[in-house]
């Protein structure tokens, strides 16, 4: 999303910068004055000061006096295991995994005498505390391994960890956080970096659209949902635990039908971006099952996700293809309208405050202006007066109410479900290849009633029942798949699910003795299910 990211191979700091600064740093390979390298850069950053930079950058070892002895520097230091390790016991030898983004899959073995210093690293002794037990040389050896970014296994610190215990939030970022990112050198291209996008995360009167990427840049369906952009309901497209033993499409059905929200006879289904058509084939199953007619439409943006969707669902239902917000379908035409996890990929505005001709500490919204960006937003009165300066207008979802209401018949019902929350303006995630937006539902919800819909707001999880006292396994993209890769070493396949303690269990067999494994971590089902917060992703019901 335009900002690159600097890390230390030494001691693993990692930093947000814009390439601007980055290239500054790189200035000083060539051991320029710092005071002629400032002056050449005074002004090339606004009002701020390019010595305040060099100063910060000193201060965390990225720019060092050519005096210094940079090893002597890190025996004052605490290491501390870097978050997110994949790793297996193999008798008195550690075997570590790193698969960062889209990078190669790496196998680091150690020997038993790096085996001993890493288990010696117990987030609180000092580097120079471990001088007299092991020998130093390979001490430094394999900091500097393991703490380089191609491995992350390791980070070092001026605190130790038992400072951070008990508030883990108080942690330095860099320590728990991770660098999946693609290499990049200053003065080229930052990878990733869409030319159509620059500056969206930073400049008012910006759009994010990305239409494009949904028709042109996905290849492969499939890796699209286990690695790229995962979803909650994929994770839960097999029989799960959290669910009763039901998929999410089958519980979504039985909720629906339980509340008595499907109409008896023919039942015309919509759904808008059917992902891999997981749910949509489940959906139809148990619709059927319960003695219902089903006419199944999916309106899809992508070729590669359409054609996977009709491989899983054959002649149960027919395609339209196109932008959702730009397709003809029949008024009234649908008793059940699905928008699972899709209204983050619609447009939006990013806008300050004085583009709606908010003053910085007061309210009324020139409706006019309003109007201009979203004639749903303006018409429906949606409340904009808390808005935060910049902040990003949904006007893409405020258009697919508009056309819920349109095509949503007497009787029927809508689930539009999506990351976000009641009442917190969208923040756009920058981990993704693409640019995509969390939903703030209230102002969905204030749409919706604006065309005399009823609308109700749940949690997903209160929606289908999870079973809150399961654990989810708790992992990031990369980390799971360096997983994958330690599993396929004992010929063990991981799908890319919603793993409890028991799945895991069920999937792996004899093949692996988990208690060799790390790192695993469990965590409430609510909080942590792989990389997804399940209790961030809410629902909002719509009926006619």
């Amino acid at each position: 999303m335009g900002a690159v990211y600097l890390f230390h191979d030494l001691y693993g700091y990692i930093m947000e910068m814009s390439p601007d600064i980055a290239e500054m740093i790189e200035a000083f390979s060539d051991g320029m004055d710092t005071k002629e390298t400032a002056a050449y850069y005074q002004g090339k950053f606004g009002d701020a000061d390019p010595l305040q930079f060099v100063e910060t950058l000193a201060g965390h070892a990225v720019l060092v006096d050519p005096k210094e002895d940079e090893i002597e520097g890190i025996w004052a230091y605490i290491p501390i295991h870097g978050k997110w390790n994949v790793w297996r016991r193999r008798g008195e030898r550690l075997e570590l995994w790193t698969a960062w983004g889209d990078r190669p899959i790496q196998q680091i073995l150690l020997d038993e005498d790096e085996t001993k210093i890493w288990d010696a690293f117990d987030g609180n002794k000092r580097l120079i505390e471990l001088r007299h037990h092991h020998d130093n040389d390979k001490i430094v050896s394999l900091v500097r391994r393991l703490v380089h970014s191609d491995v992350q296994a390791l980070k070092l610190s001026m605190m130790p960890w038992s400072v951070y215990a008990k508030r883990p939030q108080m942690a330095p970022a860099y320590l728990i956080s991770t660098m999946p990112f693609e290499s990049w050198t200053p003065g080229t291209k930052v990878p990733g970096f869409r030319e159509a996008h620059a500056g969206e995360a930073r400049s008012s009167m910006s759009n994010i659209s990305p239409t494009e990427y949904y028709k042109h840049d996905i290849t492969d369906a499939n890796e699209q949902f286990d690695h790229q952009e995962t979803t909650l309901s994929h994770l839960l497209r097999v029989p799960h635990p959290a669910l009763g033993g039901r998929t999410y499409g089958q519980k979504l059905a039985d909720v629906l039908l339980a509340r008595g929200k499907v109409k008896e006879g023919t039942v015309r289904v919509l759904e808008i971006g059917a992902g891999l058509g997981y749910v949509a084939k489940d959906m139809i199953a148990t619709l059927r099952a319960a003695g219902r007619t089903v006419e199944y439409t999916i309106c899809e943006l992508s070729p590669a996700l359409a054609t996977a969707q009709r491989d899983r669902l054959g002649d149960d239902a027919k395609w339209v293809m196109g932008d959702v917000l730009a397709v003809v379908l029949p008024e009234r035409g649908f008793d059940l309208i699905l928008s699972n996890e899709m209204a983050g990929d619609l447009p939006a505005q990013q806008l300050s405050r004085a583009d709606l001709g908010l003053q910085p500490d007061s309210g009324n919204v020139d409706r006019e202006k309003l109007r201009a960006f979203s004639k749903v937003a303006a018409d429906r009165e949606v409340n904009l007066d808390d808005a935060p300066d910049p902040f990003y207008l949904m006007t893409g979802s405020f258009e697919l109410i508009d056309r819920i209401n349109s095509w949503l018949a007497p009787g029927g019902i809508a689930v539009v479900t999506e990351f976000g929350d009641i009442a917190q303006y969208p923040k756009l995630s920058t981990h993704l290849d693409h640019p995509e937006l969390s939903t703030h539902f209230g102002q969905l919800h204030q749409a919706a009633k604006g065309f005399g819909l009823a609308a109700k707001f749940e949690f997903v999880i209160d929606l289908l029942d999870f079973d809150r006292t399961q654990q989810g396994l708790a992992t990031t993209r990369s980390h799971f798949r360096a997983l994958r890769a330690l599993a396929a070493q004992v010929d063990v396949d991981l799908p890319k699910i919603g793993y409890t303690p028991e799945l895991l269990a069920q999937t792996v067999g004899d093949k692996l003795d988990l208690s060799t494994v790390g790192e695993l971590r469990w965590d409430r089902i609510e909080d942590r299910l792989m990389g997804l917060v399940p209790h961030e992703f809410k629902a909002l019901l719509i009926e006619r």
